[in-house]
């Protein structure tokens, strides 16, 4: 219990216990414990060398691992034991990782000739205490390890998660031929499909005789490949899922449909098939894009601009097949033609929005897609897959080198015009590993899903290589966004909107978590603001205004400094959109420091007023001076911006009277009876 980096054994440490055991080995001004549990009372020896071990052989099995160690490994002798190995910042396993989750962590053994896996699986809390990270953690092997088979041990990278349990053919093949025969199948089951079958199927393999059809919110799960000259015709809302990266995909026939939109609207698109040149043909073609899913009734397609990023990541060029390839996105824009109305009356078409169909056909993505990442750059990344993916699992292969927030494009500000550069910064929705935030009262809060044909927005900090394999892939999530609410102690969140009298929104989330929070700059879990064209809220760390901001452990002592951006004359509203964990139960009090009011959202919004353009003038804080009631002592302020006269009070105002510079009265307001 007094081993550290200053006290520890440098050498072999020994026991002859059948008990749980750790060495206090180390070297080189370095504590790193092992953890054995022997299974026989013949003894065990430990020691720990600070040094690669390419020593002993540099060969690993590359089937399974990217990587080993080359900072330390571990000699360890003796009887079959259960081993956990221990890790700390010196470690420098971010240098090892494809990318920074730890369940690529994998215990490796040097077997005399290369360094193999060894299954075995992170601990969610080290047996030093404390929960895993990057940074600090151990690694326990799934079963009793035979030490005399090995010279050494070490941590590696694995090449791939196992996604997947294995699955083993059960040799039973189960055919569709109007009815199952002999039973309907499990994953285990070869199928035969000898007639069209419509509905949820799951089997280990599928021989395609004929279509399969999967309506809206169908699901299919595949654990190898696919046979056949049939299809695979898939609704919307669809999921095809296959377990086996490297088995043969299908032929798809997949109809997607947007949401609903107005011209000059624009979405972002990403290939499911694996020729992105016929795809781009079919976003391009009236026989596969057309408004209200009228194929070819239309003069053109319904999109067209094709844009996207150069390879810098700097400027937005025309897309093409050769510079959006699989797991690359674009944007496609919304053609102004019939039968959409096609009047240039300003706002006269806003509010017409109609629903795209975009059909596109070909042999399905599977397995592991590479994109190529700029620096310093924007990049739209692309689900390549015929299936949802989880966002999350996006941000761990993404890795360090991106800046850990994916943005969501929403359209929900009318564009105006296909040559005006009039969209709105505000309508990209948020997510990061805090959680997500919504563009409108009404629009959905992205909470880890990408959905089949949809491309996100990422930034990178350094140029590397992002690989998207089938871990990525679910089957849920083509049809809800889904989100888990934080319920450990110290931990919460909300959701704060800013509504303004013209059309202005925005959201921002305040996080509370031990484990990932700083109040500093935290990536993945701080997302910084994308300023928009409109009014907008954000909450600050030092200058800069974030979205969505990751605090430590929540505390009622706690404050976080807001901003508000007015960028049009119109009165706000700032109110409580949802609460999760702690501040299910705690108030929330946006302090207006102008007024000197405490309000609690809790309880209902905050209305006001606001003169300059760039304010600090509110901060979140969770309890009030001597608790102090909500609008507390006397206080006012009124201005005049664009011949339009504003004023607020604490308290409900009754009269106003305005005068000009020679004392004469101008104009009265009576019987106001309200704060504003």
């Amino acid at each position: 219990s007094a081993a550290s980096n200053t006290h520890y054994v440098d050498g072999y440490v020994s026991t002859f216990a059948t008990t749980a055991f750790i060495a206090p080995v180390g070297a080189g001004g370095i504590y790193a414990p092992a953890r054995i549990v022997p299974s026989a009372s013949s003894g065990v020896d430990v020691a720990y060398v600070r040094s690669s071990g390419s020593a002993l052989g540099t060969a690993i099995d590359l089937s399974s691992l990217a990587q080993v160690s080359d900072t330390e490994y571990w000699i360890v002798k003796g009887a079959s034991s259960t081993l956990s190995l221990s890790w700390r910042a010196s470690s420098a396993l971010t240098s090892m990782l494809l990318t920074p989750s730890i369940n690529y962590i994998t215990l490796v053994g040097y077997n005399g000739s290369q360094w193999v896996l060894i299954p075995s699986t992170v601990d969610t809390t080290s047996f030093l205490g404390g929960a895993s990270s990057v940074t600090a953690g151990s690694i326990t092997s799934d079963a009793n390890v035979n030490l005399a088979g090995f010279t050494a041990f070490a941590l590696g990278a694995k090449k791939e998660l196992p996604c997947y349990p294995a699955i083993v053919s059960s040799g039973t093949t189960k055919t569709w031929n109007g009815s199952w025969s002999p039973s309907a199948p499990t994953i285990a089951d070869p199928v035969v499909i000898s007639t069209p079958f419509t509905g949820d199927l799951t089997a280990f393999s599928v021989a395609l005789n004929a279509d399969v059809t999967l309506a809206d919110a169908h699901k299919m799960e595949v654990a190898t490949g696919f046979s056949g000259t049939g299809k695979v015709v898939m609704a919307s809302e669809a999921s095809l899922l296959q377990r086996d990266g490297t088995a043969a995909a299908p032929t798809v026939v997949l109809t997607k449909k947007t949401r609903p939109m107005r011209r000059y609207d624009y979405v972002f698109l990403s290939s499911p098939i694996n020729n992105t040149t016929a795809f781009c043909d079919h976003v391009l073609n009236k026989n596969n894009a057309a408004v209200t899913g009228d194929f070819g009734l239309q003069s053109l397609a319904a999109f067209e601009q094709l844009r996207t990023f150069d390879a810098a990541g700097l400027q937005a060029i025309n897309a093409t097949p050769q510079n959006t390839p699989l797991g690359r996105g674009f944007s496609a824009t919304v053609r102004s033609q019939a039968p959409y109305s096609t009047s240039n009356a300003a706002g006269a078409w806003f509010d017409e929005k109609k629903i795209i169909h975009l059909k596109t056909e070909g042999i399905a993505n599977n397995g592991s897609v590479q994109v190529a990442l700029p620096t310093n750059g924007w990049v739209r990344i692309g689900n390549p897959y015929p299936s949802p993916i989880n966002a999350t699992r996006l941000l761990d292969a993404l890795g360090p080198q991106v800046f850990q927030t994916l943005y969501y494009w929403t359209f929900n500000n009318p564009r105006g015009s296909l040559s005006a550069n009039s969209y709105n910064n505000a309508d990209f929705a948020t997510f990061n590993r805090a959680g997500g935030t919504a563009v409108c009262a009404e629009c959905e809060v992205p909470s880890g899903v990408i959905a089949t044909m949809q491309s996100v927005l990422a930034y990178t900090g350094t140029a590397g290589m992002l690989t998207m394999t089938n871990c990525l892939r679910d089957l849920s999530g083509n049809t809800n966004f889904y989100k888990v609410a934080a319920t450990t102690a110290g931990h919460g969140k909300f959701r704060l909107n800013l509504v303004g009298s013209a059309a202005s929104f925005s959201q921002i989330l305040i996080s509370y978590d031990s484990e990932n929070g700083t109040l500093g700059y935290d990536n993945g879990f701080d997302a910084p603001r994308l300023s928009g064209t409109s009014s907008e809220l954000s909450s600050l760390i030092g200058a800069s205004r974030y979205v969505i901001q990751t605090r430590p452990s929540f505390t009622v002592t706690d404050m976080v400094p807001l901003l508000l951006d007015k960028r049009t004359t119109e009165t706000f509203s700032i109110t409580m959109a949802t609460v999760e964990g702690v501040f299910e139960t705690t108030p929330v009090y946006l302090h207006d420091k102008t007024l000197g009011v405490y309000h609690d959202l809790t309880t209902g919004g905050y209305s006001f007023v606001q003169a300059e353009a760039n304010a600090n003038r509110f901060e979140v804080v969770y309890q009030t001076p001597l608790a102090a009631p909500d609008f507390k002592g006397t206080g006012a302020f009124a201005f005049i911006h664009q011949s339009l006269f504003s004023a607020q009070a604490q308290t409900s105002i009754k009269h106003i009277a305005l005068y000009d510079l020679a004392g004469r009265l101008t104009q009265e307001f009576k019987n106001i009876s309200s704060t504003s």
